[in-house]
């Protein structure tokens, strides 16, 4: 009976899956075939789906074509040590097979960078290397003028973390999806619950905040990414107090929100409001200026963008244009004494980093950090706000007694807002020489 059983279960071919470049799919397997009729020439080549290899297509030598990573994830192609990677170079008919490297432990996060530095023209490639004993280290992987280095465990540690974009991770999908340098969206929790959300994707990992828009508190959240999918936990200190599930598709994110102990569970809409954009020049010695600002989505949020492009670009140009200054200065200085500087000066940085948090068809407050550093024993850092406001068809930029005018409703919903927080933190006040709680504290308590 039980074999009639089975026999009556149709069998089903696995679902074939079509390669996310043709033209790309087609020349490796090309040069599969090659190697393997050098090689075997009495077997028969079977070539490889792409369900067995993960795919990176990345400008790295500056022509405006892009390269192609291709680390091979199937049973055959990889050991102790790690997978094997091709890399190919875009050329105006596809692909021309030029590097092959071993022992790639990636997909794991973190594993494997396209540095900012360049050699010969090509951008560096950064792959972690850890097994059989030895010590997990960071090499550079540099261009020779033809082909990059085949074997990462023989090349020299680095000493600093990477810097550039990490590749070929679990989350590929939702990397392309979350900016590196954070995405605003924001959201409907269950019918009628609106939120706020920002998140960021780097180095693997995901990370941001949020918060609703009745309460205006921000909640951080931190995750992980996984094909098209980020699972994201709701944290107050060190207690998870709720999940996040987001699944990326054609039209946004979608996705749940869940309580810990799995008692409530709402769906979840996200609709992407602003994307960053990041811009670096580097220059003498070891000097770095960037700049990192929100770019808005859509036609709504596109009237914000010109004042914000040129609120930053104009700090990020004045700031290259100093340092331009100084160092035809420093020059000078060298040439008529070799030791005339030290070495802290000739680490000059200048950064601006944004982030938008909050948005509105007609108000949008994005915040800023810089650091700079000019040389001494340390940098300095301040704060500022970009806050804009479309009236009348213009773009305003608000000040601080824009908002707090006589007939305004501002004292109101400062005062609510005051309360809030005296109630989550579960303060106390003193009326009448009697110590009261706070959650009995009303507005028109606040003057």
């Amino acid at each position: 009976m039980l074999f009639l059983f089975l026999a009556a279960v149709p069998f089903v071919l696995p679902a074939q899956v079509d390669p996310l470049n043709p033209a790309l799919h087609s020349v490796l397997n090309d040069h599969l075939r090659a190697v393997h009729l050098k090689f075997f020439p009495a077997t028969p080549f079977v070539p490889t789906p792409p369900t067995q290899y993960r795919l990176e297509l990345t400008d790295l030598n500056g022509d405006r074509r892009p390269e192609a990573l291709v680390l091979m994830t199937g049973r055959g192609w990889g050991g102790i040590g790690g997978q094997t990677l091709f890399i190919f170079r875009g050329v105006p008919k596809g692909f021309l097979f030029i590097s092959k490297m071993m022992g790639i432990r990636a997909p794991m996060p973190g594993s494997f960078c396209i540095a900012n530095d360049r050699t010969k023209g090509w951008r560096d490639l950064c792959v972690r290397v850890s097994g059989g004993g030895a010590k997990a280290k960071f090499v550079r992987m540099r261009f020779d003028g033809a082909r990059y280095p085949l074997n990462p465990s023989v090349q020299p540690a680095m000493v600093d973390w990477p810097t550039g974009e990490f590749v070929l991770i679990n989350g590929d999908a939702t990397r392309k999806a979350l900016s590196n340098h954070g995405s605003y969206y924001t959201g409907l929790l269950g019918k009628a619950t609106r939120l706020q959300i920002r998140l960021e994707h780097e180095n693997g990992k995901v990370t941001g905040d949020y918060f609703y828009e009745k309460y205006g508190r921000w909640i951080p959240l931190e995750g992980t990414a996984s094909a098209k999918t980020v699972q994201l936990n709701e944290k107050s200190g060190d207690k998870v107090t709720a999940t996040l599930t987001l699944n990326h598709g054609p039209n946004g994110w979608t996705g749940q929100w869940r309580s810990a102990d799995g008692r409530k569970q709402y769906p979840l809409v996200l609709a992407l409001r602003s994307s960053s954009v990041h811009k670096q020049v580097k220059g003498e010695f070891a000097a770095d200026t960037q700049t990192n600002y929100p770019v808005m989505n859509g036609p709504t949020g596109a009237a914000f963008n010109e004042t914000i492009q040129t609120v930053f670009l104009s700090r990020f140009n004045e700031a290259l244009a100093i340092r331009r200054e100084a160092f035809a200065e420093f020059k000078e200085d060298l040439a008529n004494n070799p030791n005339a500087l030290g070495e802290s000066i000739k680490r000059w940085s200048y950064n601006d980093s944004a982030n938008l948090r909050y948005w509105s068809p007609d108000l949008v407050s994005v915040q800023a950090h810089n650091y700079e550093y000019t040389g001494g024993a340390h940098g300095m850092y301040h704060d500022f706000a970009v806050n804009l406001w479309r009236h009348g068809g213009q773009v305003h930029r608000l000040k601080l007694a824009d908002l707090f005018v006589a007939r305004g409703q501002w004292r109101q919903l400062l005062a609510e807002m005051l309360r809030r927080e005296l109630v989550r933190r579960k303060a106390s006040y003193v009326l009448d020489g009697t110590v009261k709680p706070g959650d009995l504290l009303q507005p028109s308590g606040f003057t």
